[in-house]
């Protein structure tokens, strides 16, 4: 004889009980009547299909085809996919400048020094919403070399208005004096952590690498193109170098293992300077600059080749400075003029937050 079953359903009492009338007996935990992971559903296998979830606020991150009702803005809202990265507005600089120092995230930046009219050692942070001048200074200079984060930064060098040897640390709140690059170096590019930075490159038409260890300096491998004004992104072991002038306005693009630098076989699509540059050896992105002109175009890396992005930036700017990741990057300041502007980049791929209307 096969196996015999007994179905509980209609077996089971209001108080969790079951019936013993037909010679069952017991009572369910009341753990398992009301069990939260019933009765506060936020998302079903895709077997048993999708429904529309109401949330207080927008989930971070979002994947490609989420449909939610944000409960707070009261508004249906979409994640879609976009193919090309896209550029909004952040908020505005307190003053207009350019060449002003960078590090940390489009949500938790940070601006050191810079040319506002004059050289200056002002200091500010990001949100990801507005700026808030802090009242630490650096040393009145433009055009440094950075990496770290917001809470962890290193400041390298500079100009302003002669080439600098600082070294900065900035931990948030303060900044303090390191030990100094080996000779004055300015108009070069930065990337690394706040122990274990990298400075390479730099006026006039530097090849030199730095490595820094949180004590002291080192000299690494040289950069197969000397330039000024490149781009920097990566960590010390892995850094890339892009763009510049040699004099002459170069895409060359090299990557850098931690001892040596290795030419890439393509450069940038559009040779250029000045420019804002962010991310890391294998997702780097840069938009604007010279080209010898000032250009809004924009481009990102993906650890071989770059690509041109079909969005352009909405402003025609150079001499500004980027810090982030290519799927979410942050640019603010520039020239011609004194530009105020701050720009959030998200990147291609990246799944971007809509509104559904109806029409």
């Amino acid at each position: 004889m096969g196996a015999r079953t007994r179905g509980l359903a209609n077996n089971i009492l209001a108080n969790g009980t079951i019936d013993a009338t037909d010679g069952l007996s017991g009572t369910i935990p009341a753990s398992n009547v009301n069990n939260t992971t019933i009765s506060s559903v936020t998302s079903l296998p895709s077997s048993v299909g999708d429904f529309v979830q109401s949330v207080a606020s927008d989930p971070s991150p979002a994947t490609q085809g989420d449909v939610w009702y944000n409960n707070a803005s009261y508004a249906f809202k979409l994640a879609v996919v976009a193919a090309a990265g896209t550029f909004s507005s952040g908020g505005n600089l307190g003053s207009g400048g350019y060449a002003f120092g960078y590090a940390g995230t489009q949500t938790a930046g940070l601006l050191a020094g810079g040319y506002t009219g004059s050289y200056n050692g002002n200091s500010a942070t990001y949100n990801g919403t507005a700026w808030t001048s802090i009242p630490a200074t650096t040393p009145n200079t433009g055009y440094s070399s950075c990496a770290g984060t917001q809470t962890a930064a290193i400041i390298m060098g500079g100009y302003g208005p002669s080439t600098k040897s600082d070294v900065n640390y900035f931990n948030g709140t303060t900044f303090s004096p390191q030990t100094s690059l080996p000779a004055a170096r300015g108009f070069a590019a930065g990337a690394g952590t706040q122990t274990s930075a990298l400075i390479f490159g730099g006026n006039p038409n530097l090849n030199s690498t730095l490595e820094w260890n949180g004590s002291s300096w080192t000299t690494e491998g040289n950069l197969n193109t000397g330039r000024e004004n490149l781009g920097g992104a990566g960590t010390q072991t892995a850094g890339l170098a892009f763009g510049g002038t040699t004099p002459s306005v170069t895409g060359a693009t090299e990557l850098y293992n931690g001892t040596s630098w290795t030419s890439n076989p393509t450069g940038m699509n559009t040779a250029r300077n000045n420019f804002a540059g962010y991310g890391t050896q294998s997702s780097a992105g840069c938009f604007g600059g010279s080209a010898p002109s000032v250009s809004n175009a924009a481009e990102v890396w993906n650890g071989t080749t770059w690509s041109t992005n079909p969005n352009n930036m909405p402003a025609t700017l150079n001499q500004h400075r980027g810090c982030g990741t290519v799927a979410a990057g942050l640019s603010w300041g520039g020239s011609p003029g004194l530009s105020n502007v701050t720009l959030e980049f998200t990147g291609p791929g990246v799944a971007q937050i809509k509104t559904i209307t109806t029409s």
